[in-house]
């Protein structure tokens, strides 16, 4: 099977009553002169990695300066874009007849792992209350949440949703030089906004647009203050995996996903495996699930 083949294979999985291509955000007011682009934009996410979060920036962007925001589950855009973001980083380029440039965010795969199991257990998302016969008429929900340790539902959820989204990762083409790459981890903590400044310089935003788009990022990032935290946003910060991953959850991600942390830029060894995290949650019958989510 191509990569193509298994990335939508992957997303009518992951979302298989998604949209097939949703409405335009209808600009605030006509076109600005200090925002016009000389290229269309393209933003690439993929599950847990940031979406509600930079959706909520471009979006913003788009409605200041009078831009076309799109957000769709076919990789092939509109023709009357100038923003056009997916969820899963899946893009028909080839469909594009104009100059583009991109953004692509990924984050630790590991901390994929934990946000989605939690976010997975209580969120409204119409897939994840789709019965399914691999689960034995269960819903995705359902089935998390069957499982009465957090460890066990870290560990479904490895081998699940998070396993599809991480190797949808593995799947892209990080050399492409029309995309800018970044890290969820760096871009989370960019409270002076020198990356915010790189990726909106080369998605094409003019030098007199920089001040107000970059004070649109900050006012939607979580480190402004002024964002509140949601079932998408449980608390963002780096290395979550630390508090939460056993020893058997290390084998078996390594297991799974290989040299994928060495091939993300995450670790330079498999040495992580063998090291005990500074802080540990034992899972006891007195320090159960419930108690654990109320303390994430």
């Amino acid at each position: 099977m191509g990569v193509k083949s298994h990335i939508r294979n992957i997303t009518t999985i992951l979302f298989p009553t998604a949209p097939k291509q949703k409405v335009p955000i209808t600009p605030k007011q006509p076109a600005k002169s200090d925002a016009e682009l000389k290229n269309r934009i393209l933003v690439g996410t993929h599950h847990k990695t940031g979406t509600v979060w930079l959706m909520s920036v471009f979006r913003r962007i788009c409605r200041e300066f009078g831009l076309t925001f799109y957000v769709g589950e076919t990789p092939t855009p509109p023709r009357d874009f100038d923003v056009f973001f997916r969820c899963d980083s899946h893009f028909d380029v080839g469909q594009i007849q104009s100059p583009y440039k991109g953004l692509h965010i990924i984050r630790d795969p590991r901390d994929m792992i934990v946000s989605g199991c939690f976010y997975h257990q209580q969120s409204k998302e119409e897939w994840l209350h789709i019965k399914q016969d691999r689960f034995g008429g269960l819903t995705y929900q359902e089935k998390i949440n069957s499982y009465q340790s957090l460890d066990d539902q870290i560990l479904f959820e490895m081998e699940h949703v998070a396993q599809q989204c991480i190797q949808q990762i593995l799947a892209w083409d990080f050399d492409d030089p029309a995309f800018f790459e970044v890290q969820y981890e760096d871009l989370i903590s960019d409270e002076q906004l020198v990356l915010f400044h790189a990726i909106f310089a080369f998605l094409g935003f003019p030098g007199k647009a920089m001040p107000q788009v970059l004070k649109i990022a900050f006012e939607n990032s979580v480190f402004s203050g002024n964002f509140k935290r949601t079932s998408h946003i449980r608390s963002g910060k780096k290395r979550q995996w630390e508090e939460h991953f056993n020893a058997h959850h290390k084998a078996r991600f390594l297991e799974i996903f290989g040299d994928a942390l060495q091939r993300l830029g995450y670790e330079n060894s498999d040495a992580w495996a063998d090291e005990t995290p500074a802080r540990t949650i034992q899972v006891t019958p007195a320090n159960d699930v419930r108690r654990l989510r109320l303390a994430a």
